[in-house]
């Protein structure tokens, strides 16, 4: 390769389309393996390769239409008789120098000879050793049903309940080895059983274990009638004068003598037995289906899951069984019975630790409480514990309740003991007292970071269900990538988990802020991936790509680039100049304009590209403002004027003289009269479905004949050729999912709406999804499954529960909220989830309904509302709707109730829609405010069936004879489009 000219390009990038016949990968960006990989993936029959000391080369046999933003390395395209990574004009190649490859950077230029390279066989790089010759169907992009297990049905009392029941009084101990004894010898007569460790965060290893299996349970309820019977028999029972020291004082009991006052005890007890029993039982049956997420040992092919979910937002306090027992043995003075042993087992606790035998007085210490012990009173003292292994449990747990002034003390000797052992460098043990005994888990998570144990304090942060960020730099720092970007792609955790391994130093950080910049890529997020990026000077070169592409994008992404564009890259901006004259004199751009200008406005600093910006479009602004396309306030428009620096457009026109903004259309809920709508003209497209785009634009599912973006006129300004039924559109609106579904699977196509590219997914077998996603993660449900994905990791999962009481009916969602309807073979549940975070908020039955042939609808916050007509000889018929206890009745004028398909009704959190059959082959359609239950607008439409999409407060009707309506609620705008 010769040394680089300097020589003066005017147009050192290609962009758009181009005829590439090659592309080169930089080894400044790409590493070994990933050049290697990027040529196997661009590889084409009779393509070359080859291998300079500076990059790698891949030649193609004939030029193919690519877009150069959305290629991977430098594209390249004929230049006479070299390969030229940019434009160049006849009187610029002249001054080049002969060679087979032009590579342009700026000011200079290197030539590169194919004499000087090596030539590459990627033929060699695949190993085919191991493959087995498959049927003549592809099913590589089809992700099969989750391989998860299912969670052992428990078999212990100690897993129903959590902790142990203690016996209760030396009076049944008898009884109790008796118990035991019969339990051993009928476990030895069965087949042994092996089972492997579970991983479902439900056994509890940091803590001795309490007796408190079912004989342990049985044990209370014995306790239970013997002080029932010592009661009636007017024995006295112990007294628990102090937790520490109890002391009990026996009084002999008088003979007991037959009577019907001890048949009646014997039956009241016999009863309450029962009642326990059962509802071990029960609790017992729904140890499986409650539990909300728990990690799966084996994940789905070929897109594992090895990832726990985010604990439920509202853990749950003890069972309502040990509530009623504690309350129990509280007001009858059991507690005497069983704190003496605790009392015991404490004392002898504390001397192990002031004699210094921390071997021992580790494995019986107990844990405090920490905020974290919320399962009720523990009857049972524990056990000495095997090893000192750290719990992955983080839900609450039964305790036994000490005073403030011994809890204290406890804190006191575990830290002291922490201290001794850090001294002394033991220290698994040193996190042992941290994380179990003192339930400081941040700073046990701190103390194996301090001792680079950074592996093991990922896994338990990601079990302790800590911080996403903590996660994930915990996860960095111990090179588990993969679970890493899991995580915080999962949880949108890259920000502040960037920013902490900024401030410590590491040197993880640029690349963890590399893919936070292309996982924002994913969600159609470029503008803000350019700020992300930007930071790193190796990169700035991929960033200006993206401003490119935003740029090629058209409408207000494009102009806010250029914004973006004029605070990184002042210097560029001067190409811009004819771009921004044309925004500035076109007459029909007042939307563009003030788009511009709120983008400008957005920014404190005032630069001096920005004031050139300002200036060069100032004075068109302020003529908008006069029209009907005024968008900015009086303030702005004098903050614009003095962004400008214009000193003579201040002077002739000072502050008092700007034209003020007209009064702006009111929200739809705010109209004093009710509006009247009606439906556009008919179209010749089918539409299937329908979303709002940016920039008056919209997206159309015309079924096999693709999708398609058509602006406010009905023309067309791209089409993605997909079959597509069905729209999932992601919350930034630069990208969408395209749904078709084939038989029993569906196939799915990512559109990326500013590269105007779609890519095949493959095909999914769904029961039910949610409407929107984030532009990466989406929610879907089959069967028992509810599953979110990683749509551009091959449909990763980042999230599951595997184990539903029932099966995912349907999933309703908007951008904070998200319930899923179980269909169970008992009733039907809604679980409602709160996004981004994921937390479970309820998980409630669906109300019984009020009335026999109503009908009931969930929305995405989990409300239900049962609906049903109300018809009556004199008046019109009334639509009853009954929500949160209490019923409304609106009424339906004209309403035909003999229709096939009479009625529609979409409830939302602020509005009720209701579409209904009329006379004269015509529907209705009511958009009523349920706060003031008021009627704010009527759409009449044709008798073609219409269908609603709602995004936001936009609202999208739309028919199969091309007939689409948008409505704005926030402004009371609605617009027509007729679908040709």
């Amino acid at each position: 390769m010769s040394g680089p000219d300097a020589v003066t390009i005017r147009r050192p990038a290609l962009t758009g389309y181009q005829q590439i016949e090659g592309l080169w990968f930089p080894v400044e960006r790409f590493s070994e393996q990933e050049r290697a990989r990027l040529i196997v993936a661009h590889w084409q029959t009779d393509a070359t390769a080859f291998r300079f000391a500076g990059g790698d080369l891949l030649r193609f046999p004939k030029a193919r239409a690519m877009l150069c933003e959305g290629v991977a390395g430098w594209p390249l395209i004929r230049q006479g008789r070299t390969l030229c990574s940019a434009q160049l004009t006849p009187a610029e190649m002249q001054r080049l120098a002969h060679a087979d490859v032009w590579l342009v950077l700026g000011t200079h230029v290197s030539a590169l000879h194919l004499r000087d390279a090596t030539p590459l066989s990627p033929e060699h790089w695949i190993d085919i050793s191991q493959c087995a010759l498959l049927d003549t169907y592809d099913c590589r992009e089809v992700l099969p049903d989750a391989l998860i297990e299912p969670p052992s049905p428990p078999t212990d009392i100690r897993e129903i309940l959590g902790d142990s029941l203690a016996p209760v009084s030396p009076e049944r101990e008898a009884v109790m080895q008796a118990l035991l004894e019969r339990q051993r010898l009928a476990g030895a007569q069965k087949a042994p059983s092996i089972r492997g460790p579970r991983n479902n965060g439900s056994h509890q290893q940091n803590a001795p274990p309490i007796k408190d299996g079912m004989a342990g349970f049985i044990a209370v309820a014995v306790g239970i009638g013997l002080y029932a019977i010592h009661a009636f028999n007017g024995a006295q029972l112990p007294t628990l004068t102090s937790t520490a020291n109890p002391v009990r004082h026996k009084t002999p009991a008088a003979p007991a003598t037959f009577d019907w006052g001890n048949t009646v005890l014997w039956t009241v007890m016999g009863a309450v037995l029962f009642t326990l029993v059962l509802m071990a039982i029960r609790a017992w049956r729904r140890g499986g289906a409650t539990a909300v997420a728990q990690p799966s040992t084996h994940a789905a092919r070929p897109a594992p899951s090895n990832v726990p979910p985010r604990a439920s937002g509202k853990p749950r306090g003890p069972a309502r069984w040990r509530r009623w027992l504690t309350r129990l043995a509280h007001h009858s003075r059991l507690s005497a019975l069983y704190g003496k042993r605790q009392a015991a087992y404490m004392q002898r606790m504390l001397e192990m630790f002031e004699n210094g035998d921390l071997h021992e007085a580790l494995r019986h210490a107990i844990p405090l409480g920490g905020g974290t012990s919320d399962g009720g009173q523990a009857f049972g003292t524990p056990n000495r514990r095997d090893d000192l292994t750290l719990s992955q449990r983080s839900g609450p747990r039964s305790s036994l309740y000490f005073s403030d002034d011994l809890e204290t003390h406890l804190k006191q000797v575990y830290r002291q003991s922490f201290e001794r052992l850090d001294r002394e460098g033991r220290v698994e043990e040193a996190v042992f007292v941290l994380a179990e005994l003192l339930r400081a888990r941040q700073e046990a998570l701190d103390y194996l970071e301090k001792h680079q144990r950074f592996q093991q304090a990922a896994d338990l942060a990601l079990a302790w269900d800590m911080p996403a960020s903590t996660i994930v730099r915990l996860l960095c720092l111990a090179g588990d990538w993969q679970r890493a970007l899991q995580v915080a792609r999962r949880d949108s955790a890259f920000s502040d988990a960037v920013l902490m391994l900024e401030k410590s130093g590491s040197d993880l950080a640029p690349r963890l802020r590399l893919e936070w910049a292309l996982a924002l890529i994913d969600k159609g997020l470029w503008l803000q991936a350019v700020d992300v990026i930007w930071s790193l000077p190796q990169e700035r070169e991929r960033a200006g790509q993206w401003l490119l592409a935003a740029e090629a994008a058209g409408g207000s992404l494009a102009i806010s680039a250029l914004v973006k564009r004029a605070i990184l890259l002042p210097d560029t901006l001067t190409a811009y100049g004819p771009w921004v004259e044309q925004l500035r004199d076109d007459p029909a751009g007042a939307l563009h304009r003030a788009t511009l200008a709120h983008a400008l406005l957005a920014h404190k600093t005032h630069s001096p590209a920005l004031a050139w910006l300002a200036a060069a479009t100032v004075r068109a602004v302020i003529c908008d403002q006069t029209g009907p396309h005024a968008q900015l306030s009086h303030k702005q428009l004098q903050a614009l004027v003095r962004m400008s620096k214009d000193k003579l457009l201040q002077a002739d026109l000072p502050g008092s003289a700007l034209p003020r903004k007209k009064q702006p259309n009111p929200a739809l809920e705010r109209v004093s009269d009710p509006l009247t709508f009606t439906a556009p003209e008919r179209g010749s497209r089918a539409i299937l479905d329908a979303v709002p785009l940016t920039d008056e634009r919209y997206l159309l599912a015309l079924g096999e004949a693709g999708a398609l973006v058509v602006d406010a006129s009905g023309k067309t300004v791209f089409h993605f050729p997909v079959p597509t039924q069905t729209l999932v559109l992601g919350r930034s609106r630069q990208v969408a999912l395209a749904l078709a579904q084939r038989g029993d699977v569906w196939r799915i196509s990512k559109l990326d709406l500013v590269n105007r590219s779609a890519h095949d997914l493959g095909v999914l077998m769904l029961d039910a999804f949610a409407s929107t996603f984030d532009g990466t993660a989406w929610t879907i449900g089959r069967g028992s499954q509810l599953r979110v994905v990683d749509v551009d990791r091959r449909f990763e999962t980042l999230w599951h529960i595997s184990d539903l009481p029932g099966k995912v009916a349907y999933i309703r969602d908007n951008e904070h909220n998200e319930s899923v309807l179980l269909s169970t073979p008992e009733d039907t549940q809604i679980w409602h989830y709160l996004l981004p975070s994921r937390r479970l908020l309820s998980r409630e039955p669906t109300p019984a309904r009020s009335q026999a042939h109503s009908w009931q609808v969930f929305n995405a916050t989990g409300r239900t509302t049962e609906f049903w007509i109300k018809n009556s000889d004199d008046a019109d018929s009334i639509l009853m709707v009954h929500a949160s206890g209490a019923s409304k009745g609106y009424r339906l004028p004209g309403f035909i109730q003999d229709d096939v398909d009479p009625l529609h009704v979409y409830p939302f959190e602020q509005w009720l829609v209701v579409c209904y059959a009329v006379a004269n082959d015509e529907t209705r359609w009511h958009f009523i405010h349920r706060n003031s239950d008021r009627l704010c607008a009527e759409l009449k439409w044709p008798p073609e069936h219409a269908q609603l999409r709602v995004v936001g407060n936009e609202w999208v009707l739309f028919d199969h004879q091309g007939r689409l309506l948008h409505i704005d609620a926030d402004h009371s705008r609605v617009r027509g489009v007729s679908v040709g």
